[in-house]
């Protein structure tokens, strides 16, 4: 792999766009499909790895997680006997790194030490596998700090599928601390149409047949406010960004409308047999989307035919006309 300059990248450059190119409306699917293909889009081109250090942002994204992380630990949770999966998904993830992106992130092991340098964020540490008394922070909170996607682990106990770990600083209107030691079904049971329309069986079924030697992703969506803790609209800050979205539709402000776009990667850790979902989130405002008309148009299109309960769901019923209206104008 080629390190890109972060100088020719514009924001929208890499985005996930989240809708196929003909696609006109809606509804929650089991969208999902082998990761680590590029795609290409109207704005750039996305996907080549797992996870994507070229934004010029991450220096700051990764400042505004450790701060989380400090002023609030219990973003991580870990429930008991998940530290062997917290140790293979610290080994599985610096390796895949130093393999994407060899000019700047670094991995050589001897037996069970380990040597990582991560020359964008000036870490470098050295560590032996399974030794909580080498790394300043467990393992998860480690690799949480050196990459921004959010981190869950889920174990099958008994036939399904329970999310028993994970460091999460960037949740959507949810809380880790709530959810942790939920089974899959208890944690989709608000989305709508999600359970009722069999997704949920069939998007833990794949999850449990997930093998060791593939992942896969797939992209979600919904709409958000910009502000100061934009990334972080978890409940645990609801209020600091609980009045935002009504503040920009009450000043017509549309144009810092967010399309928060989140794309989530599965596979299974060869060591544990624990399975990741991995988030990394992206935001895009409305006035970037509307500079790319492809993107605007669809955009427009998509909000425009979501039912009610869906558009509910997103947050953005009562906005959705003026909106789309702003988009088109």
């Amino acid at each position: 792999m080629t390190n890109t300059s972060t100088a020719e990248i514009t924001h929208t450059t890499n985005l996930p766009w989240p809708f196929p190119d003909d696609l006109t409306a809606f509804r929650y699917s089991v969208n999902v499909e082998p990761a680590r293909v590029l795609r290409a889009t109207a704005g750039g081109s996305w996907g080549a790895h797992i996870v994507d250090l070229t934004n010029p942002d991450y220096p700051q994204v990764m400042a505004e997680r450790r701060r989380i992380l400090d002023a609030d630990p219990g973003r991580t949770q870990i429930l008991d006997g998940m530290m062997p999966a917290c140790w293979d998904i610290l080994v599985y993830y610096l390796r895949d790194l130093a393999l994407s992106y060899p000019l700047s992130c670094h991995l050589a092991e001897n037996g069970d030490r380990f040597h990582w340098r991560n020359n964008l964020l000036g870490t470098d540490q050295t560590f032996v596998l399974g030794d909580l008394s080498t790394l300043p922070y467990d393992p998860l909170s480690f690799l949480g700090r050196e990459i921004p996607d959010d981190l869950l682990l889920v174990k099958e106990r008994d036939g399904q599928l329970f999310f028993d770990a994970g460091l999460v600083t960037f949740a959507a209107a949810w809380s880790v601390s709530f959810d942790v030691g939920m089974n899959f079904r208890e944690i989709h049971g608000p989305v709508p149409r999600f359970t009722g329309e069999g997704l949920t069986s069939r998007a833990e079924l794949f999850l449990m047949h997930l093998p060791t030697d593939s992942v896969y992703r797939r992209v979600n969506w919904t709409l958000s406010a910009s502000g100061s803790r934009k990334l972080d609209v978890s409940l645990e800050e609801l209020p600091e960004w609980g009045g935002d979205m009504p503040r920009l539709v009450s000043d017509r402000d549309f144009g810092n409308v967010q399309l928060r776009i989140e794309l989530e990667h599965f596979m299974r850790l060869p060591m544990s047999g624990a399975i990741t979902f991995c988030i990394r989130t992206f935001m895009a405002s409305f006035a970037e989307i509307k500079a790319i008309p492809a993107w605007r148009d669809q955009l427009a299109q998509v909000l425009t035919e979501l039912p009610d309960d869906l558009a509910t769901y997103k947050g953005f019923i009562g906005h959705r006309t003026e909106a789309v209206a702003w988009l088109l104008a």
